[in-house]
């Protein structure tokens, strides 16, 4: 059922109608432009001033002019005519395969790496294709894939859902940002028996619990428990803590251009927590779609 706030009590040729008399000022010439009798344009223009709750023109003997409440309807409808006439146009495209609105999901840590390019590719491949992105966690982006509200997501991890279709996306090291001036920016690479005594800045865990456990697995595997860990978002925060000589941040070896002054990137020694990058795509994709987006990674993201 249609919500009670748009049931509006005129019709578009109300609107269209009442252009032409404010365009030309005179109920006469806007009949004739308009090719209606003069008394049916006055009762259009009636049933709008009545819909609306006010007066539209201020009506003298020889001429009118606008109201106060006129004008500002004046004013606005141009915008609204035109974007009337552009869902139209591309409800029209969408129904006859000309034009596709593509929903993507993704983690920010894709969009500064690899996304740019994936997008470009699709753009330069469906060429009527307008693009929709929503940025949010791992989590999050596979539940809005699962349940059709996303058309494809990239992640930062494989899910195990058989319902989803998952294209992997080659593994990215994690290292990690230090403080300048920190003893550990002596060495070359950083092992992570280093990290006993350190507190970790990392992401809260809710964003993505995999990721966040295989990092405290790691640590107790090198024979430790993290001393203290500070989680927050964005990545933009962990790295100004770390500046700010508070703890060491994980991040993706890709992104370690991020740091900025007073911090430094080192890689860490491997065995160490990777990030499987992964795009899941939804059940109802499209066959086009879907492969344009394996074809791209398999080539160049794997």
């Amino acid at each position: 059922m249609m919500p009670i706030s748009y049931q509006i009590k005129f019709e578009f040729r109300h609107l269209r109608s009442f252009m032409v008399i404010a365009e030309e000022l005179s109920f006469r010439k806007a009949a004739e432009v308009l090719h209606i009798a003069q008394p049916a344009l006055s009762r259009q223009i009636l049933q709008l001033e009545e819909a609306l709750g006010c007066q539209l023109f201020d009506r003298q003997k020889r001429k009118i002019k606008l109201t106060t409440a006129g004008k500002y309807l004046y004013d606005k409808l141009p915008n609204l005519f035109n974007q009337i006439n552009e869902v139209t146009e591309q409800t029209q495209k969408i129904a006859t395969g000309q034009s596709a609105i593509l929903k993507i999901g993704y983690s920010s840590a894709a969009m500064s790496s690899f996304l740019p390019a994936v997008i470009r590719e699709i753009q330069n491949n469906l060429h009527s294709c307008e693009f929709k992105f929503v940025e949010d966690t791992s989590n999050e982006l596979i539940q809005a894939v699962a349940k059709e509200q996303l058309d494809a997501a990239f992640i930062l991890f494989r899910p195990k859902l058989p319902l989803l279709k998952t294209i992997p996306i080659k593994a990215d090291q994690t290292g990690i940002i230090l403080p300048e001036d920190h003893q550990l920016t002596r060495k070359k690479r950083v092992a992570l028996k280093d990290l006993k005594d350190e507190t970790l800045i990392l992401f809260p865990r809710q964003t993505n619990p995999e990721m966040y456990d295989e990092i405290i697995s790691y640590c107790q595997k090198a024979g430790f428990s993290p001393k203290a860990i500070i989680e927050t978002a964005p990545r933009s925060t962990a790295i100004g803590l770390v500046a700010a000589g508070q703890g060491i941040a994980t991040i993706a070896e890709s992104l370690k251009d991020s740091c900025v002054s007073g911090t430094t990137y080192r890689p860490l020694v491997k065995p160490c927590p990777m990030i499987y990058y992964s795009c899941i795509v939804s059940s109802n994709i499209k066959a086009q779609w879907f492969d344009i987006l394996s074809k791209y990674i398999k080539k160049n993201l794997n």
